[in-house]
């Protein structure tokens, strides 16, 4: 049943009247409130509330009153009730996953329904850009928490409340025959994001929507304020690897591996999720993208080590102490604490207030400001599109914007003066632009100082050998640590390239006998080369004879050039003195003094 409650003022004066109940009657539902200048018509509405089965009076507008009521009622057509068509509406919504029916079919019972469950789709005056106005003011003052904190609601949730009424309205435009001739959320203004109070005196008055960055000592600082081991090494670990939380929190020993290489590497395949039905169960990760391998630092894996990932593979590294999920309100408390301790400290600005996801952001931020590419940075990531990689990242780094500074330097003749650097030497050019051509053990790179030249080879290289190649631009400072010869090696130019043809190897054991050849039937084979390869030649036969260490005692003989029958004749003279030679391997001689010895 509905109740009235008179609500008072701090010298204990009356100065409106509650009504309160539970959605639906049921002891679990959601609270739902109204309030009123007046105990008459606080008590009219209760008792309109009691009568429609504890749901919202049909037409009544929260904050506004009835707006034509009888209008849905004497047309008696449920289906056009916005509950029922909204509902119906998510229901159907093939793309995405049952999470997010859920959480859509959540977010409508809690947060709009309250307001226009009861309107009909199709009434400009239930749905128009004055009531739709009235319902984002009243989500501006709706209280949600985070964590254990109470605050106002998020302009970005606002926003994504919104985009959910919009995508139904907008449904109901595009109708056969339409139920509306427009949308009037189009019309709406959103609320900016919000940022600190002037002049508040609230330690946990902190911007909502803004991504903060935070530098590597911010984020050791933040560290050395969290009490407990598990919490340093959790932290530490989302700033090395960029997981989102539900990644995080998901990862099981088994995903964390060492490659035959030796290098550390992790698996990401999973991630927490939630509905209705089964609450918080493990599934696979955001998008198709999410799931991923990404290698791991040298620290990362000693905080994996030391979290202890040497016992069950199943179970989970990042837990709430006994083993379960680590939820996000328990650990935000001990985060929010370490970040206003760190403030106090010294160790983090006053003016930076970051969230646990700000440590993925600022994971981003990282590897750009050092030269990786935004492509790198979406794949580590899991991004499904670059574009959101690029939108979200590309303007906020500073090494970019420095970068950018000293190109358009020299762009109009600035040469900086740095006492004959190889920086100077390279034009004042603060980027390359790096050809990554193939994978595996054949990858390599190929700087250059136009983006021209570095899509042309990387073009050419892909539909040359029918492998991967891109091109990323890199802060010079990159390259010059990724290569010990510095700028030298960046090239100005597109490198040469030849058709040549290649017969051969073939191999001969010490008898004589031929074990193999790559010498096809129809002759020697064509293909290209570039400058940077071995097989690159000019000259019209080049031919090689060489033992090929171990104790097969394998002779082998090729030959290749830009001449198919200089190749032709030059293999047939190199097969005939590998012939010739092949008893004489050193390896027969090493092996006889080794068996002389014992």
């Amino acid at each position: 049943m509905a109740s009235v409650h008179p609500r008072k003022n701090k010298a204990g004066d009356v100065t409106s009247y509650q009504v309160k109940w539970r959605l639906g009657g049921a002891r679990d539902g959601l609270w739902q409130t109204e309030r009123f200048n007046d105990e008459p018509s606080a008590q009219v509405f209760k008792d309109a509330v009691d009568e429609a089965d504890q749901q919202w009076p049909l037409g009544w507008v929260k904050g506004r009153g009835y707006i034509t009521a009888e209008q849905a009622a004497q047309e008696g057509d449920e289906k056009f009730r916005f509950r029922a068509y909204a509902t119906e509406s998510i229901r159907q919504r093939a793309k995405g996953e049952q999470r997010y029916r859920d959480a859509s079919l959540g977010e409508l019972e809690r947060y709009i329904f309250p307001t226009f469950g009861n309107c009909d789709i199709r009434s400009t005056e239930h749905f128009s850009k004055s009531t739709v106005g009235e319902w984002l003011l009243l989500m501006q003052r709706t209280m949600v928490f985070r964590g254990s904190k109470h605050r106002p609601m998020s302009p970005k949730t606002i926003k994504n409340l919104h985009g959910l009424l919009s995508s139904i309205l907008k449904q109901a435009t595009q109708e056969e025959p339409p139920l509306r001739a427009r949308n009037p959320c189009e019309r709406s203004s959103l609320p900016k994001a919000r940022l600190p109070s002037e002049g508040s005196e609230d330690e946990d008055d902190e911007p909502v929507e803004d991504i903060e960055f935070l530098e590597p000592h911010e984020v050791e600082g933040i560290v050395s304020c969290l009490g407990r081991p598990e919490d340093k090494r959790l932290v530490r670990f989302a700033f090395a690897t960029g997981l989102r939380w539900g990644e995080l929190t998901a990862l099981a020993a088994r995903h964390a591996k060492v490659d035959g290489r030796g290098k550390t590497t992790l698996t990401v395949t999973r991630a927490w999720k939630w509905n209705r039905e089964r609450s918080y169960y493990l599934g696979s990760p955001k998008t198709e993208k999410s799931r991923r391998t990404i290698r791991l630092s040298r620290l990362a894996w000693r905080d994996l080590e030391e979290q202890g990932i040497g016992g069950q593979k199943s179970a989970l590294i990042f837990h709430n102490g006994h083993g379960k999920r680590l939820p996000y309100s328990t650990f935000y408390d001990r985060w929010c604490d370490a970040v206003r301790r760190a403030q106090e400290d010294g160790l983090l600005p006053d003016y930076k207030a970051p969230t646990i996801h700000d440590l993925r952001h600022s994971h981003a931020a990282l590897l750009l400001s050092e030269g990786r590419g935004l492509d790198y940075v979406k794949r580590r990531l899991g991004h499904e599109s670059i574009v959101t990689t690029s939108d979200r990242y590309g303007h906020l780094l500073p090494q970019s914007d420095d970068d950018a500074m000293e190109i358009i330097d020299a762009s109009l003749g600035h040469t900086p003066d740095d006492d004959g650097q190889e920086h100077a030497a390279a034009g004042g050019r603060g980027v390359v632009y790096v050809a990554q051509l193939g994978h595996g053990e054949g990858w390599r790179c190929e700087g250059f100082w136009t983006r021209d030249d570095a899509e042309l080879v990387a073009e050419q290289w892909g539909q040359d050998r029918r492998q991967p190649a891109r091109v990323e631009a890199w802060a010079q400072e990159w390259w010059v640590r990724q290569h010990g010869n510095g700028l030298k090696d960046v090239r100005t130019s597109v490198p040469d390239r030849v058709r040549i043809f290649q017969a051969g190897p073939a191999a001969y054991a010490p008898d004589g006998t031929v074990l193999y050849t790559a010498d096809g039937t129809d002759g020697p084979a064509a293909s290209w080369a570039w400058e940077w390869e071995e097989r690159y030649t000019l000259r019209a036969a080049v031919d090689r004879v060489q033992y090929r260490p171990g104790q097969e005692a394998l002779t082998e003989a090729e030959a290749w050039g830009v001449s198919e029958s200089a190749v032709r004749e030059a293999f047939t003279a190199a097969c005939a003195t590998a012939l010739g030679q092949c008893a004489g391997h050193p390896a027969l001689s090493t092996g006889a003094a080794d068996r002389e010895g014992v």
